[in-house]
């Protein structure tokens, strides 16, 4: 009896040891955690894990950071509720490997408002450059529209302030391939807000006018939204402008020879260029000098970079506004088509007619008065599926005008990567082009859709690698300095130089977004492909290429849970899953809970 009463005493004390012993392991552990920071990412595609350089610009946060999220509340899709928690978990990594300068938190601004408020709000926030959602969910009963927010703004220091839209959709619609995306591109679109704040000596790019581009108010999104990460100008260049030459008075009083003034001339507008890190063609209807062919072939050959926005015949859509029936004649600009062979692409002198192709809106035949939308095949859409370039990945689809087609040509240490691709159903029309709005009519005639059958046409590159002089001569005959060669360098050619510009009213000034289509209300990437041109051209950080990673989503097959059980069977497949994942954990608690009391009654009792 003595010897029970004194075992029972020795099993306490084993087990009050054992708990104290379990107390101070856990006190060590969390104290430890607290100084020591360590996180095992334990997924396949390392979804938790930032990259290096992500991780190189969070820890040079030197001021306090501040995201205030509108992802909030109560009316959250499950799908939303995902970007969500993949926003935080982001954010939070961002804040531990900042020390906790960069901080953050979600709020519901909607929230025991009226909808005349939410209205206020949409507006304050969308001149902001907040990005509202309309969320639908077609239960079984009923349809649920949900306002949302997926957005935030971002606050650094005392002055700079930006914001960064969290969603990427497909033609407007969110489903579960844009969340992804979206998901996807998390790091990416955070990462570059920082970059922004922390931006101190940006590149400086020059877009180039003189030769009948259009005004800045054209280009007013593009120009606002590059100039949050680089100093842009716009700057004159042209040598046959009386006010372009006044610069160059000073030069008289060096030499009145007008030969030697005239290359003086020449070499100093060279140096004007030099100052700047690349400069942007952009839709030039006027054709080049040969000296200043010279000039833009020698800031090429001293390292300058150079994005070419072409438009290779003059193709505008007022004209057939005007007139049904017009004619596009081609451009008479053959110094720059000379700069661009000799550097590895063929400006082709056509048109690109692609039946996967945006709409536009016209009089309906059969309801005068109405304005219905019709294909039109000369606004072909780029699409980028299996394209894994950090330019293009994951991109939406980008809206071509008038395009044109290139032809990549072989040359010697060149890497030649094709961004812009059409479909395989085109068709091209050669200069001069006979374009008439009731083409619309044969879209309807097989026969003539039979004769889309040019194949995909390549509409923008990317040329990386040495490029060589277009004035390098054996005899040098050409009597200016000529830099032959580079050996490393890069630009982006486009056939296309309406896919930068946005439209403007211009009876009351309001500027449309880049790649907006106010005739169909679809909101097009062509402003995410062209900032991403000028990153992976302009920004050392290496930033563009978080764009490469991907997030798989293990989605359930939602038209399989859906049907009905099937005959002779008492459970649905989803019904089945669903008491898998609820009643199968529980049990599994109860049988363990049951199996260790037996187990220690049997221990004990011995």
């Amino acid at each position: 009896m003595v010897k029970k009463v004194k075992n029972k005493r020795g099993y306490r004390q084993q087990s009050l040891i054992e708990l104290v012993l379990l107390m101070a392991v856990i006190v060590i552990v969390n104290v430890l955690a607290g100084q020591y920071y360590k996180k095992f990412d334990l997924t396949e595609e390392k979804r938790f894990t930032l990259s290096e350089t992500s991780k190189q610009l969070a820890q040079k946060v030197d001021d306090r950071m501040y995201f205030k999220v509108y992802l909030e509340g109560d009316n959250l899709s499950s799908r939303f509720k995902r970007l969500r928690t993949a926003t935080i978990d982001i954010l939070r990594e961002f804040r531990d490997l900042s020390g906790n300068k960069i901080d953050f938190e979600f709020e519901n601004v909607f929230k025991d408002k009226t909808d005349k408020e939410k209205a206020e709000i949409i507006k304050q926030l969308s001149q902001k450059g907040v990005m509202y959602f309309n969320d639908v969910e077609i239960g079984a009963e009923q349809q649920k529209r949900n306002l949302i927010l997926p957005a935030a703004e971002v606050s650094y220091g005392a002055n700079k302030e930006y914001v960064v839209n969290l969603l990427s959709t497909d033609f407007g619609r969110a489903e579960e391939t844009s969340i992804n995306k979206s998901i996807e591109g998390l790091e990416y679109e955070i990462a570059n807000v920082i970059r922004k704040c922390l931006n101190k000596t940006p590149k400086k790019i020059a877009f180039l006018f003189g030769h009948g581009e259009p005004d800045a108010m054209a280009m007013d999104d593009l120009l606002a939204s590059l100039n949050e990460n680089y100093n842009i100008d716009r700057v004159m260049f042209d040598l046959g402008d009386t006010n372009f030459l006044r610069q160059f008075t000073g030069l008289t009083t060096v030499t009145q020879n007008h030969d030697t003034l005239g290359k003086l001339i020449v070499l100093k507008t060279l140096d004007i260029l030099r100052q700047y890190d690349g400069v942007v063609v952009i839709k030039p209807t006027e054709p080049l000098q040969k000296e200043e062919a010279y000039i833009l072939d020698q800031f090429i050959m001293h390292g300058g970079k150079t994005v070419w926005m072409i438009d290779p015949l003059m193709a505008e859509h007022d004209s057939l506004r005007l007139n049904p029936k017009a004619f596009f004649p081609d451009y008479n600009n053959e110094n720059l088509r000379t700069l661009l062979f000799n550097y590895g692409v063929r400006l082709n002198s056509n048109l690109l007619m692609d039946l996967v192709c945006n709409n536009i809106r016209l009089n309906d035949p059969q309801r005068p008065g109405q304005l219905v939308p019709f294909p039109w095949v000369y606004y072909p859409l780029f699409g980028f599926k299996g394209n894994d370039h950090p330019i293009v990945k994951n991109l939406e689809v980008v809206w071509g005008r008038y395009s044109g087609t290139l032809k990549p040509m072989s040359r010697k240490n060149l890497q030649v990567t094709n961004l812009l691709l059409s479909s395989d159903r085109t068709k091209l029309h050669d200069a001069p082009a006979y374009v008439q709005l009731d083409i619309i009519n044969n879209l309807g005639n097989r026969d003539y859709l039979k004769s889309f059958k040019s194949g995909t046409q390549v509409a923008g590159v990317l040329l990386e690698g040495e490029f060589k002089s277009n004035f390098r001569r054996p005899d040098k005959v050409y009597d200016m300095p000529v830099r032959e060669s580079v050996k490393k360098n890069s630009m982006i050619v486009i056939a296309d130089g309406d896919i930068g510009l946005n439209f403007v009213k211009r009876n009351t000034g309001e500027v449309f977004p880049l790649g907006y289509d106010r005739e169909t209300g679809r909101q097009f990437a062509n402003k995410k492909f062209l900032l991403n041109c000028f990153d992976y051209l302009f920004d050392e950080s290496g930033l563009i290429e978080i764009r490469t990673k991907e997030i798989n989503l293990r989605l359930l097959d939602r038209a399989r849970i859906s049907e009905p059980a099937a005959e002779g069977e008492w459970l649905r497949e989803k019904t089945f899953w669903q008491l898998i994942n609820t009643v199968v954990p529980v049990l599994a608690v109860i049988l363990f809970g049951i199996l260790n009391t037996f187990y220690r009654r049997w221990k004990y009792a011995r």
